[in-house]
């Protein structure tokens, strides 16, 4: 008698959502096709859609799985200062899990400006998860008085130096910056530092 290869439903939804991640990233949101993410992942569409629902439904899922958020989530608890130190840990998560997501970044620039009801909800947006807690550590050296400004605002740059790096490589691929990963976040940290540390220090 041949064995078959039992799976559960938790290993068939991750292998149905690293599938979507490879044909999304091939494709974009709107070339992906439910079919082709189904045979990718080795299962049939009613699989699919019994984990999933809908595309939409399996394509928010995949930006909600691959974002990142629980690894700085992870980084943040452990933040002990300096705020350097910490900033840096924080854009280290943030460099690894945007360039690993590169391709997926690419292709959500592009089908924004084609679906813009999907992707003006807060659960297609990963990001705002990401920023919140970026916030989070804001937020904490904003009320010790060592940095000054908003939060959000804060945040909202903090994250955007990291994101210009990532999608600006092939702009500047002869830049220390592009060489040296590291050198690049320790400049940025330094640079965002002068412009937002409370100089009453």
């Amino acid at each position: 008698m041949i064995a078959t290869r039992t799976t559960s439903p938790d290993q068939t939804r991750e292998r149905i959502l690293g599938a979507a991640r490879e044909v999304i990233a091939r494709k974009g949101k709107r070339g992906a096709t439910t079919r082709e993410i189904a045979d990718v992942a080795g299962v049939n569409e009613a699989t699919l859609f019994r984990h999933f629902g809908s595309k939409a439904a399996l394509v928010l899922a995949v930006a909600q799985r691959f974002c990142g958020v629980g690894e700085l989530r992870g980084v943040v608890a452990q933040l002990r200062g300096p705020v350097e130190a910490d900033l840096l840990a924080v854009a280290r998560v943030m460099l690894e899990k945007m360039e690993s997501q590169k391709d997926i970044i690419r292709w959500s620039l592009v089908d924004a400006e084609y679906d813009r009801d999907l992707f003006s909800s807060t659960a297609w947006r990963p990001q705002l998860a990401l920023h919140d807690v970026v916030v989070e550590v804001m937020q904490r050296y904003v009320a010790s008085g060592t940095l000054r400004g908003d939060a959000r605002r804060l945040g909202v740059l903090f994250m955007g130096i990291v994101f210009m790096h990532v999608m600006a490589r092939e702009k500047f691929p002869d830049s220390d910056l592009h060489i040296d990963p590291e050198l690049a976040l320790r400049f940025y940290v330094d640079v965002f530092l002068n412009g937002v540390r409370n100089n009453k220090e």
